[in-house]
């Protein structure tokens, strides 16, 4: 009787397994957290030097998301917003101009600096970019057009 009842309680639970869409990991770009560092012009405008800060870039590969992006500022100017933005070059290396500029979410700090926000762009959302690979940094834009800060280069292929 005991194992008939666990014979019965592991089929339900490999049956219910079964019937759950399932989202593998991205087998082409691989999640990746990018610190935020100051730019020479976010120093040039008075924005602070970061304690912390980075973007968290999620490829799901799922049937509804196809990137996920979280954001973290620690130590940024008080009471300021930030737009962040990708920039995607055709180049790997990110040099010349950026073939693509795509504003995210904004990040408002606290009177400490602090802040932090997040973007998802859905499966059909990257469809135009399907089977590309870009170099591709993000950048807080603070008042005035200012890039305060900004990630290192990445290479991010789409699939």
């Amino acid at each position: 009787m005991k194992r008939r009842f666990i014979l019965s309680l592991v089929g339900t639970v490999v049956l219910s397994l079964l019937q759950v869409p399932h989202a593998l990991a991205d087998q082409t770009y691989h999640s990746e957290r990018l610190d935020f560092w100051r730019t020479a012009a976010g120093q040039a405008a008075g924005h602070p030097k970061l304690r912390s800060g980075q973007v968290v870039n999620i490829h799901p590969n799922g049937p509804v998301n196809g990137a996920l992006e979280r954001y973290m500022i620690n130590g940024a100017a008080a009471n300021t917003t930030y737009q962040v933005v990708i920039e995607a070059f055709a180049d790997l290396a990110c040099a010349g101009d950026s073939a693509l500029s795509i504003p995210t979410t904004l990040l408002s700090t606290n009177k400490q600096g602090t802040a932090h926000g997040q973007a998802g762009f859905s499966r059909d959302d990257l469809i135009p970019f399907s089977g590309q690979t870009l170099g591709v940094f993000w950048t807080l834009v603070g008042n005035g057009g200012v890039i305060a800060y900004r990630t290192d280069c990445t290479v991010v292929s789409i699939d």
